[in-house]
């Protein structure tokens, strides 16, 4: 990990979100991504994993799976030696409270990357709406 660049793989997994998302209208995506990196900000990894799974409006529910897949295929980077777990909740929620939580290096710097990644998203989707998308 030592020789990542963690901003060009926040910028990556930024524009994966962005194009995995393109069917769904640019303001949603914005709006989830917005919404998810003030859930992260104020309440941290596990409530932001939380916050993902329990969306239940049409528009959501079609883009939280991206936003989840794409964060957390992030963390055999960010916490070597594990993989990305199953996008189910109760296996993916374990696994935030056994192998990102139990570390508090490991927690920030999660947290921080993907709050960077979902800051980058926002963008994208920002312009992606002025691109008329």
């Amino acid at each position: 990990m030592n020789d990542r660049n963690l901003d060009k793989l926040a910028a990556q997994t930024a524009q994966n979100i962005i194009a995995a998302t393109t069917a769904s209208k640019s303001g949603e995506v914005d709006n989830l991504v917005t919404k998810t990196l003030g859930v992260l900000q104020d309440q941290g990894v596990y409530a932001a994993t939380l916050f993902l799974f329990s969306r239940t409006g049409k528009a959501d529910r079609a883009i939280a799976p991206f936003i989840r897949q794409q964060l957390f295929k992030l963390i055999p980077t960010l916490a070597p030696g594990t993989t990305a777990p199953s996008d189910e909740a109760q296996d993916t929620l374990k696994f935030v409270t056994e192998h990102i939580a139990d570390d508090i290096d490991t927690l920030f710097l999660v947290k921080q990357v993907w709050e960077q990644t979902l800051i980058y998203t926002r963008y994208g989707a920002k312009a992606m709406r002025k691109e008329g998308n």
